[in-house]
């Protein structure tokens, strides 16, 4: 063998070993995280009218699930680099909340630059900053505590999300217009409040604190979270049908919402309980959190299953995972480029999609971690020092 093969040979071996995923990683959950990336590429720019083809329905499964399954992705993100199923302590534990506050801090400046760009999109990066900050605390929360405080906030943070904001206009306070009111905005009146979200962080976060090669964990997510996905949706069908369907709750809840310059009085009605179980797109409400949060699960613990085979066949599907800051964010830039938002036909989501997929597996297997999440990584490790010994 000549020095010019073996040098080559080297190359390919650590070329597939990037690809493969390499140590650290899990391979079913950078599968989830793709899964979730390229569904918000449909959501953005993909058709889903009903003459769209087909394919209709699973396009319309992007809208909401993606976001969802993003953060429910965060959480088990936030368990693997605070220490997994080994609960940190002393040092190592401040060096994981460091990281994180960093990490949480250059979302914010990337989000700032992609929201310059105009392109109408809700950028969801911004609320992620929110809940890596909100998650500190729960670091060395184990499975149990986790679930029990996301069940919480799944049932009563919806309760906040729909009449807090109402009931701030009728006491006569201004809902936030700018960035002075930035914490109210992201945790309760934003697209995706905190005060809601954050129940699928917490979840994600007790996933991540399990052993993610179990088969009884990803048996439980994929059967558990169809269970809740199909009851939930069911639950909401029934009795948004009872009162009248689900144009009629949207148009009563409509009706007596306060709008600015002229909110209703304590004494007139409110928007009412039916609206509560909605479960469409970032309703936000708590049937949506367990109806959708349980699809979620389910992606989750089918991408588990991903073996030694799945993990090369589904190897595109990873690498797009394994760089979702870099592929969200040149996302946005195609889409402010393009002006894709107001595209009639699919052929614009079937070319992102297949030369993301393309891109991704390349810079992977010749360069490894994405542009963006090398730079993020590479100033978090340093802000927070190296290790010091002491646990």
């Amino acid at each position: 063998m000549t020095a010019a093969t073996g040098a080559l040979t080297s190359r390919l071996r650590a070329g597939l070993h990037r690809l493969g995923g390499g140590p650290g990683r899990v391979p079913g959950v950078d599968v989830a995280r793709g899964i979730a990336v390229l569904g918000m590429f449909t959501a953005h720019v993909g058709v889903t009218t009903p003459d769209a083809g087909p394919a209709w329905w699973l396009l319309e499964l992007s809208h909401g699930h993606s976001s969802i399954l993003f953060a429910l992705v965060a959480g088990i993100s936030v368990a693997i680099v605070s220490g997994g199923p080994r609960l940190l302590d002393g040092d190592p534990l401040r060096r994981a909340r460091l990281r994180l506050l960093v990490r949480a801090a250059l979302l914010l400046v990337l989000v700032a630059l992609l929201d310059l760009l105009g392109t109408r999109v809700a950028l969801i990066l911004g609320f992620y900053a929110c809940y890596f900050v909100l998650a500190l605390p729960f670091l060395r929360w184990r499975p149990p505590r986790l679930l029990a405080l996301a069940a919480v906030v799944a049932l009563v943070g919806p309760l906040l999300a729909y009449w807090g904001p109402e009931a701030l206009a009728r006491g006569g306070l201004r809902l936030p217009r700018d960035g002075s009111g930035a914490v109210t905005d992201f945790v309760l009146t934003g697209h995706y409040p905190a005060i809601v979200w954050m129940a699928y962080v917490l979840a994600g976060m007790a996933i991540g604190r399990c052993d993610l090669r179990s088969p009884r964990l990803r048996q439980g997510l994929l059967l558990g979270g169809l269970a809740a996905w199909c009851g939930f949706s069911l639950l909401s069908g029934t009795v948004v049908g009872a009162a009248g369907g689900e144009e009629a709750v949207l148009g009563q809840v409509m009706a007596w919402q306060s709008v600015d310059g002229a909110p209703f009085a304590w004494d007139d009605p409110w928007p009412g309980v039916a609206g509560l179980f909605l479960d469409g797109p970032h309703d936000d409400t708590t049937i949506e959190v367990l109806a959708s949060g349980g699809f979620a699960a389910a992606v989750v613990g089918l991408c588990l299953y991903v073996g030694r085979v799945g993990r090369w066949v589904l190897a595109p599907l990873a690498a797009v995972g394994s760089m979702a800051l870099t592929v969200y964010a040149l996302q946005i830039v195609a889409i402010w480029h393009g002006d894709l938002l107001g595209s009639t036909t699919n052929g614009p989501l079937v070319v992102m999609v297949l030369v993301t997929l393309a891109a991704a597996t390349a810079w992977r297997f010749l360069l490894g971690r994405g542009p963006v999440e090398r730079l993020v990584g590479t100033v978090s490790e340093r802000a927070a020092g190296p290790p010091t010994g002491r646990s």
